[in-house]
């Protein structure tokens, strides 16, 4: 991005500005958590993170993601502090990754490079192979062992391979 373009999404201030400014605040938080930790900068960075989080819809506790997340759209992102999420991973608006809400609290692992549509939810202690695609609404309760496929419906099924 030039110095032009930089200032020019400062100025008008569209969505993937704020956008961008939530992960490097969630990455700051996670770098001053577990890489070198420092409890003020900690504090500093979740304070800030959550409070744009709070107006973009955003709920992600920091070390969920690898590296790489790409939040597509700002709307309900709510993610379980339990969760693993590999690196690459795209996520587009009103998501949960959490627990069924069953006993022991279980939260999904996910793989590299997933693809998760508007609106879907991946519910439970499941895994989810590398290259994944969840479709639109897709509600996602049973594991998905195998890389590269699509997986759509309520409840999540798989429609290629």
């Amino acid at each position: 991005m030039t110095p032009k373009e930089r200032f020019l999404e400062w100025w008008i201030r569209p969505e993937k500005y704020y956008i961008r400014r939530y992960l490097r605040f969630l990455r700051k938080e996670e770098k001053y958590t577990f890489t070198r930790p420092c409890k003020v900068l900690s504090l500093w960075y979740r304070g800030r993170k959550n409070r744009l989080g709070s107006r973009l819809g955003f709920i992600i506790a920091a070390g969920c993601f690898g590296e790489d997340l790409h939040l597509e759209h700002y709307g309900s992102v709510i993610v379980n502090p339990k969760a693993r999420i590999g690196k690459g991973c795209i996520i587009h608006g009103n998501c949960c990754i959490g627990s069924n809400g069953g006993y022991p609290d279980d939260s999904p692992v996910i793989g590299d490079h997933v693809d998760i549509g508007q609106n879907a939810q991946i519910l439970g202690g499941i895994r989810i192979a590398d290259n994944v695609r969840i479709g639109a609404g897709a509600v996602v309760v049973k594991d998905v062992l195998t890389p590269g496929v699509t997986v759509v419906g309520v409840p999540g099924r798989i429609i290629n391979s």
